[in-house]
């Protein structure tokens, strides 16, 4: 009998040893869900804000799979469910949509508004486009209307109000769950700009995304919370147009007398100009200054069709190219945020999403394949990237939620089901204008003219805005 009883407690303690651990901060009680973020938690894509797809933003996905009801335009601040700052089609952008595959992406007339402004509560999906981490701990909503609004600020009066920073209103609420993804803005400002030099700080990022974790553990000391990794790959925005001189006529690479293509003239950073490397990066934007000459070679001033161009022999600026040196630093930098996120997730108990994963998947050989669909960074064929070329589709944010919930479902000892891509079927408006034929134009597919100067407008970056009295 000892002997027995002896060896039954040897056993329960090797069970208790060898149980899996995992971290946990509060419990996956989503009785008031919370999120905080940028644009990609709020649903943003094709260069707009609208309804049509704010309901597919990952935290949507997330509180429908924890059994949540999305709040409709029409809901007030008592009924129970997930609140989201809707706008009405075609949304503030305007949504881009695929007229055929040769005239490619155009923005739909008009604009649209945000329908909710008077709901009297915070919303639960605090998520601002264009945010850094930075702005989640700075921007109320009640910032001045200026001439050289950023981004984030002009979203912000309609999705704060004016009732303080992101997680001051996440806190506000009681939140019984908070899951966040931050830190996008704080490295694509710096690719938009061509230049690592506008990178944020890793000293900088650390400190801001620790005192945004602090904040709400301080003010939510037991609720459960979930956070991702970013993602380091080059989106399509950066790949659609070559850096190399294109014959219009062939739409062929224009070949020098050794047989190699002839790379773009550019500043490649710090008024150091010279031809581009090998492995460069023309941003979508660089279109209208290429078709007025710049970048191309002087040696083709007098060569038709491109002795037609004003500006040949003068180099496109820093901004509309991104070196394989500079590429590299911005992978470099992303890194690092990547472990500090991790790091300070660790140290606070926090499950970290893979979404860097995803991307990693998506962008591997033969890209992700999820039943019979295939996903990859291709873009418009791809299904991943909407046509901004770099925002998400429906499907890409569903597939981010998905990666919130099974890190939540490990972590959290949860069974919250993945969200299925077969719902994302009946809702393909996406792309294409609801009044076109099914007969879409074969051929090479570019943008309509001004729509990535609009795109760069959108996203343009400036100094943060700092607030007296507020942590930034």
């Amino acid at each position: 009998m000892n002997k027995t009883l002896k060896f039954a407690a040897a056993f329960a303690v090797a069970a208790l040893v060898a149980l899996p651990s995992f971290a946990q901060r509060g419990s996956a009680d989503f009785t008031h869900f919370v999120t905080l973020g940028d644009s990609y938690g709020a649903g943003f894509q094709s260069n707009s804000l609208n309804e049509r797809h704010q309901v597919w933003s990952w935290p949507a996905v997330v509180a429908r799979q924890a059994g949540l009801t999305l709040c409709p335009s029409t809901a007030v601040a008592s009924d129970n469910c997930f609140a989201q700052p809707l706008v009405s089609y075609p949304g503030i952008g305007p949504e881009l949509i695929l007229q055929s595959l040769t005239v490619g992406p155009v923005g739909q007339a008009g604009q649209g508004t945000p329908l909710m402004t008077t709901f009297g509560r915070p919303y639960n999906n605090l998520a601002i486009p264009g945010g850094t981490v930075g702005a989640l701990l700075a921007i109320t909503g009640a910032e001045p209307v200026t001439p050289t609004d950023t981004t984030p600020v002009v979203f912000g009066r309609f999705i704060l109000r004016g009732l303080g920073t992101e997680v001051q209103q996440a806190v506000a609420q009681h939140p019984t769950f908070i899951a966040m993804w931050a830190g996008g803005n704080d490295y694509l400002g710096a690719a938009l700009a061509g230049t690592p030099t506008r990178l944020t700080s890793t000293a900088d990022f650390k400190t801001r995304y620790e005192a945004v974790l602090d904040q709400l553990i301080a003010g939510a000391p037991g609720a459960g919370m979930v956070v991702g990794s970013l993602p380091n790959q080059i989106p399509p925005y950066f790949t659609l147009v070559p850096p190399y001189l294109i014959n219009p006529a062939t739409g062929q690479p224009v070949l020098g007398p050794d047989g190699n293509r002839i790379y773009y003239v550019a500043d490649l950073g710090g008024g150091n100009f010279g031809q581009l490397p090998v492995g460069s990066y023309v941003t979508l934007d660089a279109r209208a200054q290429l078709g007025q000459g710049y970048g191309i070679p002087a040696a083709f001033k007098n060569i038709p069709p491109f002795n037609a161009l004003p500006h040949v022999g003068e180099p496109l600026a820093d901004q509309y190219s991104l070196t394989p040196t500079e590429t590299a630093a911005i992978v470099s930098r992303v890194a690092d945020y990547n472990a500090i996120i991790t790091a300070a997730a660790a140290q606070r108990n926090i499950p970290v999403a893979d979404v860097k994963g995803l991307f990693d998947h998506v962008y591997g050989a033969g890209g992700l394949k999820v039943g019979p669909v295939t996903i990859s960074p291709a873009f418009v064929s791809g299904g991943f990237f909407s046509l901004d070329g770099f925002h998400l589709t429906d499907l890409g944010y569903l597939l981010m939620g998905n990666e919130f919930i099974k890190a939540i479902n490990s972590s959290y000892e949860t069974s919250i089901p993945l969200a299925g891509l077969a719902q994302l079927y009946a809702n393909n408006g996406a792309f294409f204008p609801e009044d076109s034929s099914s007969n879409i134009t074969v051929g090479t597919l570019t943008f309509a003219d001004g729509v990535a100067e609009e795109i760069r407008a959108m996203w343009a970056t400036r100094a943060p805005v700092r607030r007296r009295g507020v942590s930034h």
